[in-house]
């Protein structure tokens, strides 16, 4: 039986290419490990070409995969501008992880974000990535950061454990690399 459990809305958002329905998936299996109850959708048009993807995850007691505007608790923005598509989901006291170079965003957001108590952090997951040769890798130093920030159940323990049950081979080892790069940069900036 499934442990009864706050909600908690997730939404993962990119393009095509950039891991956002892997890690949508290690969100759930890193549920699932702790006897959390999570369901998952995954919407994608043209993602093979660059396209939006967007990954909505629910885990406690829910009955619909579906998050509606104002209702996220966490968003995972493997792109910037995807991110900022995503910023009507985002409930007051909302997290948002954000892949993106720039070390600030815009000041009148910033302000409007804050309004809401909505903390948001930027990372450059690919720089990060690209530093240890795994260009495509982001969506792992997204995770790691997330699983810093000590949000049962995105633990560091249970999305590693995932991250093993999930792949195989070579690419446990690599992403598991990239993982605790994010995790490690989660940690400088939570302390």
């Amino acid at each position: 039986m499934r442990r009864r459990f706050g909600p908690i809305q997730i939404l993962c958002t990119g393009v095509g290419g950039r891991g956002v329905l892997l890690s949508s998936t290690l969100l759930i299996d890193a549920a699932l490990r702790k006897n959390i109850y999570a369901i998952g959708s995954d919407e994608y048009g043209m993602s093979q070409r660059g396209g939006s993807v967007v990954s909505l995850v629910k885990l406690g007691s829910v009955k619909s995969p579906l998050v509606g505007k104002g209702s996220a608790d966490i968003v995972l923005g493997f792109e910037e501008s995807e991110f900022l598509r995503a910023l009507p989901y985002l409930k007051e006291g909302a997290i948002a992880i954000v892949n993106t170079h720039k070390r600030k965003i815009d000041l009148k957001l910033d302000e409007a974000l804050k309004r809401k108590g909505i903390k948001v952090y930027l990372l450059d997951a690919d720089g990060i990535a690209r530093q240890e040769g795994l260009y495509q890798a982001s969506n792992m130093v997204l995770l790691g950061f997330l699983s810093a920030l000590g949000i049962e159940p995105f633990t560091y323990e249970n999305i590693k454990e995932a991250i093993k049950g999930r792949l195989k081979g070579k690419m446990v080892e690599e992403n598991l690399r990239v993982f605790e790069k994010g995790f490690r940069k989660g940690r400088e900036i939570k302390e």
